[in-house]
């Protein structure tokens, strides 16, 4: 289950393909990678990718915090994770959400990145949080297994 945005010829869809790890590792950051999937297309740039760099819990907490959005607790966030490659923003401006995601696909010399940011109403944030949560409900944080 792919989240797909859009804007003016920008398209940015992401997945969760899996764990790192995906029998387990030593430490609770090696059991909890998760892999993300982009692919990425702008009409000029256009690229595929797999990068490690979200945690389990750290899906969850972007989950509960646009919870806090949606429900009228928050206005806005801002979200960047322990590997800085991935990052979500977003602000209550009136009725409309401005969201923006922005990732990073090359750190070789001068990091590049793409972002993709539009505008959406409750109704559309609420869906692409459930798409979130329905991600991490295919991998869920995990604890180390003694």
């Amino acid at each position: 289950m792919s989240i797909t945005l859009t804007e003016n010829g920008k398209r940015l869809e992401l997945d969760i393909l899996g764990y790192e790890f995906p029998d387990g590792g030593s430490d609770l950051y090696d059991v909890n990678w998760l892999v993300v999937g982009v692919a990425y297309d702008d009409g000029s740039l256009s690229f595929r990718e797999e990068d490690s760099c979200l945690l389990a819990y750290e899906l969850r907490e972007l989950t509960e915090a646009l919870d806090g959005i949606v429900e009228g607790r928050e206005t806005g966030l801002i979200r960047t994770f322990m590997e800085p490659y991935l990052s979500f923003a977003v602000t209550r401006v009136g009725e409309v959400y401005a969201l923006q995601v922005r990732f990073v696909y090359d750190t070789d010399g001068p990091w590049k990145a793409v972002g993709v940011c539009r505008g959406l109403d409750r109704r559309e944030l609420a869906e692409l949080n459930e798409r979130l949560k329905a991600m991490y409900a295919r991998f869920p944080r995990r604890e180390v297994q003694e």
